[in-house]
Formats: C-alpha cells, structure tokens, sequence
C-alpha cells in the first residue's frame, strides 16, 4: 500500500530479498555502492540502509530506479527475486506483496544488450539522462566502436520507469543504404516502424499522449529517412521521446546532440578510478574472459596498448580477447598490432564480424570526393589543422569546397575534432591503419585518383 509520503508498508521478508537482491547483483555487476548511486540516481546512504537492513521502509521510486540500473535484471527481478527459492514462480503460485506490485516496471519492447558495467561513461550517462527528459529528439554520435549503443541503451534502462506506456529499441543495422537504393532503404524503415506502430504495439497501446522512449540504433546509413521519420513520429504522437545513435548526426533542426568520445587513457574522469578509462575497461574485459590473467603489475604496457587503439571500446574488447593466445608484449611491440586483432572474430561484440569491417562500414558511406580527402589526410602528421589540410590542397582552387569535405568527415565521426580557440584534428588510428592498407583508388586513366572535389 502506497502511504502518503511516498513509501510502501511490506513484510519483513520483503525487505530481506529486496536487500539480498541489491547485494548480489551489484557484486554480479563489479560495481561499488558509490557506482551503483551514479548509475541509478539513488543517494549512496540510502542503498548503504538498504543493504544494511537499516532502512524498511524504501520509496518506490528509489526501489524503482535501483532495479531499472540494473537493466535486463530489473524485468526477471519482478518474478524471481521475491521467489523463496530463487527460481521463478508460476503465476498461481505467486503471491502479492504491496512491495512487489509497486515494482512493476512499464513495459520494454526489443533488444537487450549485455549487462557489464558501463566505464568511464558517467557523465556521458548523467548528460543523456538529463537531456532526453527535456528534449524530445536526442542524438548520440561518434566512431564505430565507441560505445555509441550501450550507453543508449544505459540511458534507456535508467529511464524506463519515468516513461510509463514503454521503452522500444529498434536496430536500424540491417536496413538497406540508403545511398545504394533510396526507395529501399525507406520502405525498410518503414516496415521496422509500422511494426512498433500496430494496434497493440508500442506506439499505438496505452494513452495516444503518453509518454514513451524510442530508440533508433545504428542510423547513419539510413541518417536522411531516420530524420525524416523521426519529425513525422515527433508530431504524430505528442508524448514520444527519440534517442537515435549514428555515425554521422541526422538533421533534425530539434535534435540535441551529444559526441561519444573514446575512453580516456591519459588519466582518470572525475577522480574515480586510479586508472584512465581505457585502462580500467581493458583489464574489465581481461578479468571476465581471463580471470587467471593478472596485468596488474604491466599497466605501462596496458595503458600504451590502450593509446595504440585510442581507447576504442571495441577494439579493447578485441584486444582482451586476442590475449587468450598471444602475451600482452607481442600485441604492444608488434608493428602487425591491427592485423593481428583483425584477425578475430568479432561477432560477438559487434555488428560487425571484424574491425576492418566496421571501419569500411563508415567509408562505403562516403561519396568518391570525400574518399579522396580521408586518403589525403593519413599523409598528415596528426594532429592537423585546417590550414594543414589546404596547404596540402594548395593547388585547388576552391577552399571552401575542401573545407566543407573535411567538416563531412568529422561529421561521419571518421576524422576526431579538438574544440579549442583553433581547432585541430586527427584520423581515427583504426581508420588510419584500413586507409594504409588499401590502395588509393585509381583514376579511370589508370593514376592515382585527383581529389575529385568539382564532382
């Protein structure tokens, strides 16, 4: 029974699996107490008084925010952990608690993904919380591989219970580009849509007004007709809010947009870790896959591996898998770095089966021109600025033209952007490594092709 401050009357046993619960899956996600209140908005004392035992009496939306931190636990949570067993109980078997109805979470329609802990992702993950609950159209940007979809969907868990008609995750992947066959492409995206849209499905159940989170994942081969859509679902449902995550940023004159960086590896984000990012997330996927491995004793090495692949998640992920048969030394000071980790399959950690995969992925999505100039900018030292870039292109007559290319770029995530007074630029190492080793496009004469930027 709900009281009017906010809290539940429940029995004592309750409480008990609640704080057993908290206990367990926090120790399951290797996170701290204080890690766990970043992740779910939950004050430190009030989950230290939960699992104590001290506190009997929790508010709903406290219990609520903890379990949807959770993520996939959170849904299996409404039906096992009140269980006496720990196994789930058949509905009539199950009996009512005042504690265990309040728990109900709405309901969550797609994919999820996999429930390890979210590194260095704080502030990416407190901004997009915030963001996508004052704005209705919210783009999360970046390079393949930074982990663009996981803190969507980190963001999507720990706002599930603020969205009462539900959360939907649609993964645009597999949609035709549009930049192949347009028609297709769009007849696609609208199937995935009518799909969410049908008379009892996410878009049309519940009120017409209320409120509801739906996120397009893995847009920018289909950016034009995701935008499109997104203005045209925007105005047809009042309370739909849209996170779409992309390589290149959609152009939605509404959306707010916020660029996944890579993890850090030259020191640690807001004093949480003794370690940068990179380097934490690296030894992570090492203890999981390799909980015999210790590395603690070669973090110079770790933390120059993580610099060699620009704290690309995946890419790290690679790598930590890659040590399952070859020694941390021979990845570092092995100039066949990328070879050897393209070498993987990576299947299971990505969309893509390989890293070159992913980075071709991005290149097939440019036109010849911009082509043309990504291959120009390996010949540069990085990092690189404008003036850099037209002093190599000094010979053409249309500066603004080469300019604009190279905005492109940085808008497909391909080129990384310092924002300082001047701002300067470098190629992803992953994409610098795929560039070197495939040869510039010949010119239909036969030579190396012109930058090509009057086409």
């Amino acid at each position: 029974m709900l009281v009017p401050n906010g809290h539940f009357l429940h029995d004592r046993k309750d409480i008990h699996r609640l704080r057993n619960f908290l206990i367990n899956q926090r120790k399951i996600s290797g996170w701290t107490q204080e890690e766990l209140s970043e992740r779910s908005g939950v004050s430190v004392r009030t989950i230290r008084n939960l699992e104590t035992g001290s506190n009997t009496n929790p508010r709903r939306t406290s219990v609520d925010l903890l379990l949807s931190a959770f993520g996939a636990t959170a849904t299996a949570a409404e039906t096992t952990f009140w269980g006496s067993t720990g196994w789930p109980a058949l509905p009539e078997q199950r009996t009512e608690s005042h504690l265990s109805h309040a728990l109900e979470l709405p309901p969550w329609y797609g994919p999820w993904l996999l429930n390890d802990p979210l590194v260095g992702r704080q502030t990416d993950l407190r901004h997009v919380v915030a963001t996508v609950q004052r704005s209705r159209l919210v783009a999360l940007t970046g390079a393949g591989g930074v982990g663009k979809s996981r803190l969507a969907h980190a963001a999507a868990v720990q706002l599930r219970p603020l969205f009462r008609e539900g959360v939907a995750v649609a993964d645009l992947h597999d949609c035709p580009p549009e930049h192949l066959d347009s028609s297709l492409a769009g007849s696609e995206l609208m199937r995935i849509v009518r799909e969410l849209d049908g008379e009892d499905g996410f878009l049309r159940g519940g009120s017409w007004t209320g409120s509801r989170l739906l996120v397009l994942d893995n847009a920018e081969h289909v950016v034009q007709h995701t935008a499109r859509i997104a203005r045209n679902l925007l105005s047809e449902h009042p309370g739909l809010h849209l996170l779409i995550t992309s390589r290149r940023t959609p152009s939605v004159g509404a959306a707010e947009t916020w660029d996944v960086e890579p993890l850090r590896v030259d020191g640690p984000e807001d004093g949480e870790t003794a370690v940068p990012s990179a380097v934490e997330h690296f030894l992570r996927r090492v203890q999981a896959g390799l909980p015999t491995l210790d590395l603690s004793d070669h973090l110079p090495l770790v933390t120059r591996l993580c610099r060699l692949l620009d704290g690309i998640p995946l890419a790290l992920d690679i790598a930590a898998q890659r040590l399952r048969s070859l020694p941390l030394t021979s990845l570092v000071q092995s100039g066949n770095l990328f070879p050897l980790l393209d070498q993987v399959d990576a299947g299971r950690l990505s969309r893509h089966r390989t890293l070159s995969e992913s980075v071709r992925w991005s290149y097939d999505l440019l036109p010849a021109p911009h082509q043309d100039l990504l291959h120009e900018l390996v010949a540069l030292q990085s990092p690189f600025s404008l003036d850099d870039v037209l002093r190599v292109q000094q010979g053409h007559p249309d500066a603004t033209q080469v300019a604009h290319l190279l905005a492109d770029l940085a808008d497909a995530s391909l080129v990384h952007i310092e924002r300082q007074l001047h701002y300067t630029y470098r190629v992803h190492a992953l994409v610098r490594h795929w560039l070197l080793t495939h040869a510039r496009r010949p010119s239909p004469a036969g030579g190396a092709a012109p930058l090509g930027l009057g086409r």
